[in-house]
């Protein structure tokens, strides 16, 4: 394990001019914490304490998983790009227009749309955010809203004109660590009320208006899964 947190803690540490004791009374841990965050010894500390450690620095915690080199950053763009696949060839199928990576610059608000859906019967646009993984989620539920509130201004410039309604969608990656986050986070996503097949059921028929969709994706270009997976009983044999 490759880290700079030994060297970092103890420079930003002399920098301010405290002793090790000082930086442990105002991170709420031992002295015997600093110094061995210090000197390397990382695996008898938790990620909670070495967190609070550099929060009293004013300094920030980055943890970050690597896999052969910057293989994993590749294994995940993969992934989103499959789930982004996926998710327009589904909006492709039920009638909708799909467009990916959509950028906006409106009076400092700019940013880019993972997928943008327009349904033209109804008017109806559509803006999806992919989450191949659940990270920061409010950040990603606020980055939605502002998609959503310039959703006119988004269509403008793809030919679609003004939106009679723009309904939020989150496509999440179908696997069990996302539908625990999801369901550990449930009144984050109280206002997405149709998920799985009832997605499904609305985007081949968008009639009313829904707070916002949820529906799930594989991440791989021959997965997909549009409900959450049912629980099988297995009775005993008879006999």
């Amino acid at each position: 394990m490759r880290t700079n947190i030994p060297a970092g803690v103890k420079a930003l540490r002399s920098r301010r001019g405290w002793r090790q004791e000082d930086l442990g009374r105002r991170a709420g841990l031992s002295r015997d914490a600093v110094s061995r965050a210090e000197n390397g010894e990382l695996n008898g500390l938790t990620l909670g304490s070495l967190a609070q450690l550099v929060a009293a620095l004013d300094a920030t915690l980055v943890v970050e998983v690597r896999w052969n080199g910057a293989d994993l950053d590749r294994l995940v763009d993969r992934a989103h790009a499959a789930m982004q696949d996926r998710a327009a060839r589904r909006l492709s199928d039920a009638g909708w227009l799909a467009k990916p990576e959509v950028s906006f610059n409106h009076f400092g608000d700019r940013g880019r749309c993972d997928l943008v859906g327009w349904h033209p019967s109804t008017r109806t646009l559509l803006m999806v955010e992919v989450k191949s993984r659940l990270g920061n989620i409010q950040e990603t539920l606020g980055r939605l809203d502002v998609k959503v509130r310039l959703g006119g201004v988004i269509s403008q410039p793809l030919g679609w004109g003004r939106p009679a309604r723009v309904i939020p969608a989150l496509v999440l990656g179908d696997d069990r660590t996302t539908r625990r986050v999801l369901a550990r986070h449930e009144a984050l996503f109280q206002s997405f009320g149709l998920r799985g097949r009832s997605a499904a059921a609305w985007l081949r028929a968008p009639g009313g208006t829904p707070s916002g969709l949820v529906w799930f994706e594989g991440t791989n270009s021959d997965e997909s899964r549009i409900a959450p997976a049912r629980r099988v009983r297995v009775g005993r044999r008879a006999g």
